[in-house]
């Protein structure tokens, strides 16, 4: 079923190395516990193609952080959008035009190397390929596409142009989730992993057609020539399914991608049950809970992990997060800082050099927590008047997941978009985080949740659909 189960044999050093691959563009020693900091990239010439609330989160997050790119184009069918992304990049020195359709700006300016694509996940396909064929490298934003023969069209287009195509799923150059991984594979910290859970839980009001910002209305014949019938559509996309995959798609592939990333393969089965039972007047399902089938290999063993994932609309409880659990211990982790991540050790799990290091000491004092006696190293030649932590038969012993403060004031999308611009600027040195073959097992992985959500019905999933 594709790439065997990382437990099986990746080393430190490997996942040191690897780290330092996906999360290049942000400097990291090699102990993953150096200042990180952005290097300039001078001269990858960009336009950004999309400037609603994604593309606005990407551009004004980043900005001012990566330094050297040069924006050239500014592209997006609502005048309010564009024209206010254009006036803040003029204000940062950029020489930039604006663009209200990109087959224009791809034939009036001729020295982009990159676009950024964050528009709709139905024009996701036809945009990207049009700017590789073009010459462009492209970051698309997730959903690489909600049609997966567009998606594996994506990723043909990239291999015949022989241009890099990034797809957003930012963990994977999250530095908190690449420390994560050492715990969970090279630290073995869980053991046996047997299952996974995740959620993403939030209270979505829906957007109305009525806007205060009369300037931020289209007329009827710009939607129309853009394939949008009315505003509410346009502005409310994410639940129509003309223009996304729905909620499983927007919101779970991030989490689904975890899963296949943290497991090392794709998943050979899925059922779902859901439906659209808050919000009547979309065609999307508002909510689901699905369970996935892994086969993985465990030290030379074949085994099965399985998954629970869920996505609710109408209550924020419990907000999102991920959870591998195993047969010496689980982890769970967050993009969301606010939600304390954290490794839990089984009572009768032996003890690991990595909970006695000095480095986890520091990070359980940092947390608030206090750390077990006999994790200092010096407690045999001096009196420690530190209280000893006693485990306990419900939670065993837990320790935070070491990360220095300043891996925390980063912004999510940063050292995905720096890994990215670093590969532009150097593509020999530098490998994508997120290249499109690994997006489209991801999109492999959650639209058929939505046919599961239809029919009721167990679906498998062969290896072969997951090859682009």
């Amino acid at each position: 079923m594709g790439s065997e189960h990382q437990n099986a044999g990746i080393s430190r050093r490997g996942l040191l190395t690897t780290a330092s691959a996906v999360a290049a563009g942000v400097s990291v020693s090699r102990s993953l516990l150096g200042r990180a900091e952005v290097p300039r990239l001078d001269d990858v010439r960009v336009a950004i193609l999309g400037v609603g609330v994604q593309g606005s989160r990407l551009l004004l997050s980043n900005l001012h952080r990566m330094k050297g790119l040069r924006f050239k184009a500014v592209c997006d069918i609502s005048p309010y959008n564009r024209v206010r992304h254009y006036r803040i990049l003029k204000r940062y020195g950029h020489d930039v035009r604006q663009f209200e359709d990109y087959r224009q700006m791809l034939a009036e300016v001729k020295d982009l190397d990159a676009a950024i694509i964050a528009t709709p996940d139905w024009v996701h396909a036809e945009q990207s390929i049009a700017c590789m064929k073009a010459g462009l490298c492209v970051y698309c934003e997730k959903e690489m596409s909600n049609d997966l023969e567009q998606a594996r069209q994506m990723v043909l287009t990239a291999r015949r142009t022989g241009k890099l195509l990034q797809i957003g799923h930012q963990r994977r150059s999250n530095l908190r989730y690449l420390r994560a991984l050492e715990y969970i594979h090279a630290q073995r910290a869980l053991g046996r992993i047997t299952h996974v859970k995740g959620q993403w839980n939030r209270h979505q009001a829906l957007h109305h057609a009525a806007d205060k910002k009369k300037v931020a209305q289209l007329d009827t014949a710009t939607l129309k020539r853009y394939g949008y019938d009315t505003m509410e559509r346009f502005r409310n996309w994410r639940w129509y399914r003309k223009f996304s995959g729905g909620p499983i798609a927007d919101l779970g592939s991030h989490q689904v991608d975890v899963f296949n990333w943290v497991l090392g393969g794709v998943p050979r089965a899925l059922q779902a049950t859901g439906g659209n039972d808050y919000y009547p007047n979309t065609e999307w399902y508002d909510n689901a809970s699905v369970l996935y089938e892994w086969e993985c290999n465990w030290q030379g063993r074949r085994c099965v992990v399985r998954g629970v994932y869920q996505v609710l609309n109408t209550t924020s409880h419990g907000g999102y997060f991920e959870t591998f659990l195993g047969d010496e211990g689980s982890l769970k982790i967050s993009e969301n800082t606010r939600v304390r991540s954290g490794i839990r050790r089984e009572d009768r799990a032996p003890r690991a050099p990595w909970e006695r290091s000095k480095e986890m000491r520091a990070a359980m004092i940092a947390a608030g927590m206090k750390p077990l006696d006999e994790d200092d190293p010096d407690a045999k030649s001096k009196k420690d008047d530190t209280p000893k932590v006693k485990p306990s038969p419900d939670n065993g012993r837990l320790f935070p997941i070491p990360m220095p403060e300043e891996w925390a004031a980063l912004p999510v999308h940063l050292c995905h978009l720096a890994n990215f611009f670093a590969a532009v600027r150097d593509p020999g040195k530098v490998r994508l985080a997120c290249p499109g073959e690994v997006g489209f097992e991801t999109a492999m992985s959650v639209l058929p949740v939505n046919e599961a959500l239809r029919t009721g019905a167990r679906i498998p999933l062969k290896p072969e659909q997951f090859t682009a």
